[in-house]
């Protein structure tokens, strides 16, 4: 038997692989940095060019750099007390092994780095499955809107006349709205006995708006544009009937708002609709984001107009308010509008103030108003921000009220998705 020699090809294999291993360290240290700049990478380019992709090459690189050395220092050790066959047998023995133990381990830190910590390998669990209801945890409007499903439209006149504040009625209205754009004959029958009953006229109006955004589809490039115009003209003189009945009805006066940018009126006739709005309920929190949306650069403004906007209004809005979360819909729409949710909303400066804003709305306790669409649009947020700790208490809540926005078009398997998520990364126990 010899010492092992290290003036051979295989030490000489191995301190390569140790020089690439340091080579993919010194890459994924560098592109977590500002200094990623200095390897050709940009925060908008290509994912390969950009500093996420950056770090999942110098970590994959660096991954394999290390099995080779450690097969190279088995050949290396092996050759010197037994025969070539055996050192060969050592080499492929020790990376199969090593491979085997690490792939999974190391396969789920690629992903999370390459994804920006959004994607997990571990499916998530049946409970973790729960349907969408943008009535969330409102019975009494889910009780009224089944009624009104079965042509009954009455408890839906009750609810809406003892509701007294501004943002439940709207948000009671454009739920009652959403069914009548689908099935309208209880509201036809409604209008039919109480055509002055200023509930039923605003649930018209913001019916009008629904079915005309229907023709327009989701989408940025509009479709059915004739009709989706002649809908929102006839739902502007529903508006103005509606207002000539109650002219304070701030639920009337909100959808105004949307009928405003889709009919591209201008920016003068919005704000002068929108201080309306305001002059009657103060941080109304359906008008903000409808004037939030008008502001955004993918219609009449800019992203700077925008986010301004939005953090004058969160900054005015009282502690507790749904309306303090403003700021957190204006950072998902402009990460949406870069194309890099992840890379945008996982910045430093962005994930603080998500979290500030977040704090200001559960300051003394978030009022029961938009409570569960404020967890809704937290959990997103987070998720996206890639902050699990703090999606927990989001999600817990989004498991008993689930809505349809913001989450993706399958809101039920995304939402499921998110969950095994954050399970993965806080802990098996944390949403139990």
């Amino acid at each position: 038997m010899t010492a092992a020699a290290w003036d051979t090809p295989a030490a000489y294999v191995m301190l390569g692989a140790l020089v690439i291993a340091a080579i993919g360290l010194v890459v994924l240290g560098v592109a977590s940095t500002p200094a990623h700049r200095l390897l050709g990478l940009w925060a908008d380019g290509p994912w390969w060019f950009s500093p996420r992709g950056g770090k999942t090459q110098g970590l994959v690189v660096a991954y394999l750099g290390v099995i080779v050395a450690l097969a190279a220092l088995a050949f290396v050790v092996a050759d010197a007390y037994a025969p070539a066959r055996i050192a060969w047998t050592a080499c492929w023995s020790t990376a199969a092994v090593v491979f085997a133990l690490t792939v999974t381990r190391v396969g789920k830190l690629v992903l999370r780095v390459a994804t920006g910590g959004l994607f997990v390998l571990a499916d998530p669990l049946p409970g973790d499955y729960v349907e969408a209801d943008d009535a969330l945890d409102d019975v009494d409007l889910r009780a009224a809107r089944d009624a009104a499903a079965t042509g009954n439209w009455r408890p839906a006149a009750h609810l809406l006349a003892a509701t007294l504040d501004p943002d439940t009625r709207h948000d009671r209205v454009r739920e009652l709205a959403a069914l009548a754009a689908r099935r309208g004959r209880w509201l036809d029958t409604w209008l039919q006995e109480e055509p002055s009953n200023p509930h039923a006229l605003a649930c018209r109006v913001a019916a009008g708006v629904e079915r005309a955004w229907m023709l327009r589809g989701s989408d940025f490039q509009a479709q059915n544009v004739p009709d989706f115009l002649a809908v929102l003209e006839d739902t502007d003189a529903d508006a103005d009937t509606a207002l000539h009945v109650s002219p304070d009805d701030a639920s009337v006066l909100a959808s105004r708002l949307t009928v405003a940018r889709g009919l591209q009126l201008g920016v003068v006739e919005h704000e002068r609709r929108l201080a309306q709005l305001l002059a009657v309920a103060p941080h109304h929190r359906g008008g903000l984001l409808e004037a939030l949306q008008f502001k955004a650069a993918k219609w009449f403004g800019s992203s700077e107009e925008m986010l301004r906007f939005a953090r004058t209004e969160a900054a005015a809005s009282p502690a507790g308010h749904a309306s303090n979360l403003l700021v957190v819909v204006a950072l998902l729409e402009e990460g949406w509008a870069r194309g890099d949710s992840q890379r945008f909303l996982q910045g430093r400066e962005v994930r603080a103030e998500i979290l500030a804003a977040a704090t200001r709305w559960s300051e003394g306790g978030p009022s029961p108003v938009g409570r569960a669409w404020g967890h809704n649009l937290l959990a997103y947020a987070c998720w996206f921000a890639d902050l699990p700790q703090e999606a927990v208490p989001h999600l817990a809540e989004t498991h008993r009220h689930l809505a349809t926005w913001p989450w993706h078009d399958d809101p039920r398997e995304a939402h499921a998705q998110v969950r095994a998520w954050a399970r993965e990364r806080v802990g098996a126990s944390a949403l139990d």
